[in-house]
């Protein structure tokens, strides 16, 4: 590092004096990116506010916060993807008030984002290149042979036994992954490359990979801006760290000045006063603006046996000896980091993935869910976390996407009753609030928070014992989270069991009976509602404990 890496940067961007008292002046030379005075504001949402900060050359530069602290905005703006309302972006002493993402590719910008974006129909060879591929003949044909082997060359030199001739499709997530940042690394040859959560799909076999392209990166005197969930992630590779909260830039820290514990602290901002129980809530309601989960409900009965239990399940590379359950009008909620198994654990249980071990009872009874249609059968729906993708059929209208799952309660003679399949929707859709013009609006016209909840009309249709709710919220603005939040406490835990994870920890807070927390596919604690604390659970997830 620099003489200067000890300079601290204060939320409001001025640097800080050092632990001796003495100011150092950064050499100029080494900032290849300044941040100075970012906001972005959306309709609604102010997602960054005032951002000032300064990136140096050859630094791996950690950002971290929780979800909705602005970090996918930030990245963005400084990808060239996401225009600022206000202030600049500073690349190579080059200043951009509107930065494209060809002014950042030109100024040797690269982004690794979260999900892998490649051709998948095409070649490893054709997506590292594309769209700059070799050429003959004075440019006017592709050199094929050249192609594969210069993409040869760089596969070998990762270590990795691939044929280049392999189609991206068929390489797994976390290789697709290995592939963006070899192309970002050896093909565009970026000096700043920014990964945006893209260690969250990886297998430890791949993450030994990125640490070893991100070290020799960092020895060329590259930088990279390294944006993650995970603690130990960051203060494993990062020289610096800056934190985010609610829009803002708390604070810019060295690695040797803080530990698992401090950062957590920064991040969550020291707040650990316990949340409120229910019955509290509802005492104070004369008072203040009934929480959601203060929202009446039928209590749970705690002496019932369960609607759901899952006993020792088990999938190979996702979760281990997952065991819990839950009960009538109870919401439960599953917290961990992305690739902790939330999802595969619901997909498992709703019938998608198949176990290596493990049981599922619904209602007291053993389940034997071999696919989403016997799950249907035993009374559990699914609520996928992508749900244009995996729970709409977007050219369809509102009302048949109502009630695509519930057909048996609309048909008469083998024939859909259209008066009772009108009623249906009618009554679905008034009672989750949904937004439309008119039932045979096509649903892709809707809102995101509307189409989310047209998606939980379809699973709600079904009148189901358990409703498994993958992120829900996501994606969706907080006007529309708010009143999905209290649908799903007010009405779909009535008489039914939840389980429900969440993008944020403030979502399950706020309407959870009890949180499970999941690390690294194994359940590693449990909290009743009375012992929630921000802090606590931001530490358990992270897979420590707070002393």
């Amino acid at each position: 590092m620099p003489a200067d890496s000890d300079i601290i940067v204060a939320s409001d961007g001025r640097t800080a004096d050092n632990e001796s008292g003495q100011a150092k002046r950064r050499d100029e030379s080494q900032v290849v990116l300044r941040l100075q005075g970012i906001s972005k504001v959306y309709p609604g949402t102010v997602a960054l506010q005032h951002i000032d900060m300064e990136i140096l050359r050859g630094e791996t530069h950690g950002i971290i916060g929780k979800n909705g602290a602005g970090k996918s905005t930030l990245v963005g703006i400084i990808a060239g993807l996401i225009t600022p309302s206000e202030g600049a972006v500073e690349l190579h002493g080059h200043t951009y008030s509107d930065l494209s993402r060809i002014a950042a590719r030109k100024e040797s910008v690269s982004i690794v984002p979260q999900e892998p974006q490649l051709v998948q129909e095409c070649t490893i060879a054709e997506n590292l290149f594309m769209p700059d591929y070799p050429t003959r003949r004075r440019g006017t044909l592709v050199d094929w042979t050249r192609l594969e082997a210069d993409a040869r060359r760089i596969v070998e030199k990762a270590g990795l036994n691939l044929d280049v001739r392999t189609v991206a499709g068929d390489l797994g997530v976390g290789l697709q992954q290995v592939l963006l940042m070899l192309k970002a690394s050896y093909v565009e040859q970026s000096e700043i490359i920014i990964l945006d959560e893209a260690f969250a799909s990886l297998s430890e076999r791949e993450e030994e990979l990125f640490y070893a392209i991100m070290r020799e990166r960092k020895a060329a005197g590259c930088t990279i801006l390294h944006i993650s969930h995970r603690i130990d992630e960051l203060l494993q590779v990062c020289d610096r760290m800056t934190v985010l909260r609610d829009g803002r830039s708390v604070k810019t820290v060295e690695r040797s000045e803080v530990d698992r514990e401090s950062l957590a602290t920064l991040i969550v901002g020291g707040e650990t006063a316990a949340v409120a129980t229910a019955a509290d809530a509802a005492d104070a309601e004369s008072e203040a603006p009934a929480s959601v989960a203060s929202t009446s409900i039928d209590a749970v009965d705690r002496d019932s046996a369960p609607l759901l239990a899952v006993d020792n399940l088990t999938s190979l590379d996702h979760f281990h000896e997952i065991s819990f359950t839950v009960r009538r009008n109870e919401v439960v909620g599953i917290a961990g980091l992305m690739g902790s198994g939330r999802t595969s654990l619901m997909k498992t249980i709703f019938g998608i993935y198949e176990p290596v071990e493990g049981s599922v009872r619904i209602d007291g009874k053993p389940a034997a869910i071999s696919g989403p249609a016997t799950a249907l059968k035993e009374g559990v729906v699914y609520l996928p976390e992508e749900r244009d993708l995996e729970g709409l059929i977007a050219n369809l209208d509102v009302r048949t996407n109502s009630v695509l799952s519930a057909l048996r309660r609309v048909v008469r003679r083998f024939v859909i009753d259209h008066r009772r399949e009108n009623d249906l929707a009618r009554d679905l859709t008034r009672t989750l609030e949904v937004k439309y013009a008119s039932l045979e609006q096509e649903v892709r016209e809707l809102s995101g928070g509307n189409r989310q909840k047209v998606v939980v009309a379809k699973v709600f249709s079904t009148q189901p014992k358990v409703f498994l709710l993958d992120e829900p919220t996501k994606g969706i603005d907080i006007a529309a989270r708010a009143g999905l939040l209290r649908i799903i406490r007010k009405k779909l835990a009535r008489n039914a069991a939840i389980l429900v994870s969440a993008p944020g920890l403030e979502e399950l807070i706020e309407i959870c009976d009890r949180i499970l927390v999941l690390h690294r596919g194994r359940i590693v604690a449990e909290y009743e509602r009375n012992e929630f604390e921000e802090e606590t659970l931001y530490h358990a997830i992270q897979g420590g404990t707070v002393q």
